[in-house]
């Protein structure tokens, strides 16, 4: 444009030079000067029409390798995005045995049931964590949108599922309005997005929440609001996108609220609450074996390169369940503290006493290169330090980060000693777990991190078979003799890629 504004310049300033030549060698007529003024008319309208053109054409950008199209007016936008993760992993565990006389379990279920072997034997290898990409932006300056595709997933990688597919509007601010297939916020953990997370995996508490209402791609509709200081939301949810086939959804209602009660350039200090409440669980239809409408807590421990879950409580008859939590979260220049608690619950719909469970987690974080984790006011939650300086060929280290993290989690209820049948109809004996893990982390680049975690893993629980007539586990040998302990303790190392933009 600048070249061209030159050139239209030059040639006004050229005809302006001939009309003055032509005045001081003769007498000029009225009909000479008309013309010679069309002409500087004309090159001035082509240098307006040639501004005008180039202010109206898009603007294209990347920032930290993420590339932006944005309209000439700042209206509208669309970003392409991407997330990888590849992760391997490494179980350390005692020699596995038949199944008459090793008796770790994993999931309760009907034959052929995984978990029975997997327990046993856990399976070390290589899988994408995750594999997402798609694209994201704006609409006419008040509609925000997403559609981000998963490819990658625990255990296997898919055919590819919908992650994110949503429009929202933000036009009565400070308030936003959401629909679509979306993650909701359900806890502290939970707001630092996938490719920000301290560990490998969250907490086994922060999954379960997550879990009972919200979740990748759980379809419904919310609004959040934030401020400098303050953030919260409230969504109505269903079913996410890969859930099977029932005669009706699940429905639920998730709040959240966060406050940054202190801040200053050094320090950052955040509380919380957070809560679920299932409405309706998902109706399994009339032909169902069992409960028609039932709630189910589990997860893997904390590494998913086996997909293979090591409490759990079974499907529970229910009328509705919730979970409430409280969060908190720190930093103090480049260290960092994060601790939240849930309580859950659910209601039965029989005369059975009506159970609750509970996990909690504190973690921990040090950046050896001083880059602090930023506090994200409209997340309520702490993102990833930013390197000062990226590692490239020409110097550079990137942030290295050292982290540690414990959390327990406890799905047993009126439980009863071990070596004995479960005490009452009420109980459930989904075990106790309790994992360390400490954790490398090296930001080569804002978008380039690796992360190496090392875990111990102990997890302590009952045969929750009734009698020997019952078979959570399938047929015996399957399902091991009542009462006997069928948890574990092993350790875990594991090493993930990632790049996202």
């Amino acid at each position: 444009m600048k070249q061209r504004t030159l050139v239209l310049a030059a040639g006004i300033a050229l005809t302006i030079g001939q009309a003055v030549r032509a005045a001081d060698e003769k007498p000029s007529t009225q009909e000479q000067i008309d013309a010679l003024q069309k002409q500087i008319d004309e090159l001035k309208k082509a240098q307006q029409t040639d501004q005008l053109s180039t202010a109206e054409q898009p603007k294209v950008s990347i920032n930290y390798n993420r590339a932006t199209i944005t309209s000439a007016d700042g209206r509208s936008s669309i970003a392409f995005r991407a997330l990888m993760q590849a992760d391997a992993g490494y179980y350390d565990q005692d020699p596995d045995g038949p199944l008459t006389t090793d008796f770790r379990r994993g999931s309760v279920g009907t034959t052929p049931n995984r978990d029975n072997s997997a327990a046993r034997d856990l399976s070390s290898g290589v899988y994408f964590r995750r594999a997402r990409f798609g694209f994201e932006g704006l609409i006419n300056r008040d509609f925000n949108y997403r559609l981000l595709v998963e490819v990658g997933g625990a255990g296997t990688e898919t055919q590819g599922r919908i992650n994110d597919a949503w429009i929202s509007y933000s036009g009565f601010a400070p308030f936003t309005f959401q629909i679509g297939a979306f993650s909701p916020a359900t806890n502290m953990d939970d707001g630092t997005s996938a490719d920000d997370t301290l560990f490998l995996e969250r907490g086994s508490a922060t999954e379960m929440s997550r879990s009972l209402g919200g979740a990748d791609g759980r379809i419904g509709a919310g609004v959040r609001a934030s401020g400098a200081r303050w953030m919260s939301a409230l969504t109505f949810t269903s079913r996410t996108v890969a859930d099977a086939e029932v005669t009706d959804s699940q429905t639920a209602i998730l709040g959240r609220a966060g406050f940054l009660v202190a801040t200053s350039a050094n320090y950052n200090v955040h509380v919380g609450a957070s809560g679920t409440y299932v409405i309706n669980p998902a109706d399994q239809g009339v032909d169902s074996t069992g409960a028609r409408y039932t709630v189910r807590l589990r997860d893997r421990p904390e590494l998913r390169v086996d997909s293979a879950r090591l409490i759990d409580t079974g499907n529970v008859d229910a009328d509705h369940a919730y979970v409430a939590g409280l969060e908190f979260g720190a930093n103090w220049r480049n260290f960092y503290l994060q601790a939240e608690n849930f309580y859950f619950g659910i209601e039965r719909s029989t005369d059975a006493r009506d159970p609750h469970f509970g996990g909690y987690y504190v973690q921990t974080a040090w950046t050896i290169t001083g880059e602090p984790h930023r506090y994200n006011a409209a997340n309520g939650a702490y993102a990833a330090p930013r390197p000062m300086l990226p590692f490239n060929s020409s110097g550079g280290t990137g942030a290295w980060e050292l982290a540690l993290r414990f959390s327990h989690t406890d799905l047993d209820f009126e439980e009863g000693i071990e070596g004995s049948v479960p005490p009452s109809g009420s109980s459930i004996r989904g075990g106790t777990q309790d994992i360390w893990t400490l954790g490398v982390n090296w930001y080569a680049t804002p978008s380039v991190k690796f992360m190496l975690n090392f875990l111990r893993v102990d997890v302590d629980r009952i045969n929750p078979a009734t009698s020997p007539a019952a078979t959570p586990f399938g047929p015996a040998p399957a399902t091991p003799p009542v009462g006997v302990q069928i948890g574990q303790q092993y350790n875990a190392i594991a090493l993930r890629s990632q790049f996202n933009f």
